[in-house]
């Protein structure tokens, strides 16, 4: 997969490109189904994915609380998995957030990338103050600019998949959902950070992973999947997580400490996902370090019986 992170210097793509155009946060099946719409429709065109950094939300309420559901790097990783040709991370600045929606259509998406066909869903805006809509889009097909198809909400039991939907599932902690929501688990990535140590002392030793750029699901005790990103040896480890702020000692900085079962390498400065596969408990605060213990092992052996069926 190609990946532009300008519209500068971009090759011309002789046949051009048939574009799935979006935030893409989270890559659900409803982002799935727009990028598979882009791949039917391409008629011989590379296919290519329209994206923004940072999140236009993001870039105009600099002060709100964090809501990715992913960084930017997680979301490129499972773009490349779904083999399409190219991705345009568009930087998201004061020169784009200005730019008229004609502008936009005519400089960015013809002039530079050469589009072919445009896949959207139903309420994409774009351009200054969000006044570019399907309707816009919908001209410029009639004047032979471009194919175009709009994407139908994709539904599960009636209810449309979205990233809102998405954050307030994990905000309860509703693990399930989320898995279906997605097709796959939902993954915190990160690099592991040297973290106070206690674990190991508890005889539990975890790795420490900072919720500081996405999301911070439900605090609580989680069965999970481990991979290891950039290990020579890349493999899939079980273990428990415990995403939270560490109420017993008084941290409370949200972070998440996995304890890797049959694992005993150090992992710091490597890079790591974290698959979420069960919510297992809400967090708790402990009197004593013997309580925490005896509740860990509790929540080891259900997260090995969790797991021993996946």
């Amino acid at each position: 997969m190609l990946v532009f992170k300008s519209i500068e210097n971009i090759p011309k793509e002789e046949g051009g490109y048939s574009v799935a155009i979006g935030n893409f946060d989270g890559m659900h099946l409803g982002h799935q189904s727009v990028i598979e719409i882009a791949r039917e429709k391409s008629n011989n065109s590379s296919v290519g994915v329209v994206t923004f950094e940072p999140h236009p939300r993001q870039y105009f309420q600099k002060n709100q609380p964090i809501f990715r559901l992913m960084k930017s790097e997680t979301r490129k990783r499972f773009l490349d998995s779904f083999g399409i040709d190219a991705l345009f991370e568009l930087p998201f600045d004061s020169s784009l957030a200005n730019l008229s929606p004609r502008d936009f259509i005519e400089t960015v998406l013809l002039e530079r990338l050469n589009v072919k066909n445009i896949v959207v869903g139903p309420d994409f805006r774009f351009g200054k103050n969000r006044e570019g809509s399907v309707k816009l889009l919908k001209i410029y097909r009639e004047k032979n600019k471009f194919d175009l198809h709009i994407a139908n909400p994709f539904m599960i039991e009636g209810k449309v998949v979205s990233s809102s939907s998405l954050r307030e599932k994990l905000a309860k902690g509703f693990v399930n959902e989320v898995t279906k929501m997605l097709s796959r688990y939902y993954e915190i990535e990160g690099i592991v950070e040297k973290g106070f140590q206690r674990g190991r002392q508890l005889g539990f030793p975890t790795i420490n992973i900072g919720l500081r750029n996405t999301i911070v699901p439900k605090h609580g005790v989680y069965a999970v999947f481990i991979k290891i990103l950039t290990h020579d040896k890349k493999r899939t480890y079980k273990g428990a997580a415990s995403i939270g702020s560490r109420p017993t000692y008084g941290d409370y900085e949200p972070n998440i400490e996995v304890f890797i079962f049959d694992f005993d390498e150090n992992l710091y400065g490597e890079n790591v996902s974290i698959s979420l596969v069960k919510f297992i408990r809400p967090e708790l605060k402990f009197n004593s370090e013997k309580e925490l213990i005896l509740q860990m092992k509790s929540d080891c052996k259900t997260i090995e019986n969790v797991l021993a069926d996946d």
